[in-house]
C-alpha cells in the first residue's frame, strides 16, 4: 500500500465524517446518503488494498470492485434523480440506471465475467454520469432559481462537478490506457490518482462550503 492510496483513503475518510458533521444542512435526502457512500467506497477501496498489498503479494482486486459496482452505479442514479430539476430529465436518469444495472449482469453472466475488472460496465457508468451531470448543469444554467443561488456555496454542484470531471477525464485515459503503458508505464495510474484526489478533494470543499437554501 502506497502513500498515494493512504492519502486517497484518508480523503474518503475525511470527506465521510465532515459530511456526517455537516448533514443537517444537507437538504437533499440524497445528499444526506452522501457520508454513508463516500464510508462505503473508503470501506471496499480498503478492503481492495489490504488484500492486494498485505494478505496476497499483490493479487487481483478486481473481483473486489466489480461487487462495489451496482452500489455505485444505484448510488449515483438516487443522487442524480433527486437533483436534475426536470420531470423528463429524471425518468432518463431512472431509465439509464436501470439499463446499467442490466448490462452489469449481462457482461457478469455472459461477456466479461467476474474475474477481470468489467471495464465495459465501469465505462457505461461513466459515460451515463456525465450525461447525468450535463442535464444538471443545464437545469441549473436555464432554471430562474439558479440565478438567485450561489453555485460555490452548493455541495450538490461541487459533488456534481467533481463527478463529471473525474468520470470524464479517467473515461479518456481508460480509452488510451494502451497508449499510455506504451510510452510509459506509469503515466496512466499517475493521472488516475491525480484525478481522484480532485474528485475527493472536491467533495470536502463542497461539503464544507455548503449553505442551506433558508440561511440568510
Amino acid at each position: 500500500m502506497n502513500a498515494a492510496t493512504v492519502v486517497l483513503l484518508g480523503l474518503m475518510l475525511i470527506g465521510s465524517g465532515i459530511g456526517f458533521y455537516r448533514r443537517k444542512q444537507l437538504e437533499n435526502p440524497a445528499l444526506r446518503m452522501f457520508p454513508y457512500f463516500l464510508l462505503f467506497q473508503f470501506g471496499y477501496q480498503l478492503v481492495a488494498s489490504v488484500y492486494s498489498f498485505i494478505l496476497t503479494e499483490h493479487a487481483s482486486n478486481h473481483f473486489i470492485f466489480n461487487l462495489s459496482l451496482p452500489i455505485n452505479i444505484l448510488y449515483f442514479g438516487f443522487l442524480f434523480h433527486s437533483l436534475v430539476q426536470h420531470r423528463a430529465k429524471g425518468n432518463i436518469v431512472a431509465i439509464v440506471t436501470v439499463l446499467n444495472l442490466l448490462f452489469y449482469f449481462v457482461n457478469l453472466f455472459f461477456i466479461q465475467g467476474f474475474t477481470f475488472f468489467m471495464t465495459y460496465s465501469r465505462t457505461a457508468m461513466a459515460v451515463s454520469l456525465v450525461l447525468f451531470s450535463l442535464l444538471y448543469f443545464h437545469g441549473v444554467i436555464t432554471s430562474d432559481d439558479g440565478h438567485k443561488t450561489n453555485p460555490v456555496r452548493n455541495a450538490s454542484f461541487w459533488i456534481v462537478t467533481a463527478v463529471f470531471f473525474f468520470y470524464l477525464s479517467s473515461t479518456l485515459t481508460t480509452i488510451f490506457w494502451n497508449y499510455f503503458v506504451l510510452n510509459n508505464t506509469y503515466f496512466g495510474s499517475v493521472m488516475m490518482r491525480i484525478f481522484a484526489f480532485v474528485l475527493y478533494t472536491m467533495y470536502i470543499v463542497g461539503i464544507l462550503l455548503h449553505k442551506p437554501a433558508d440561511d440568510p
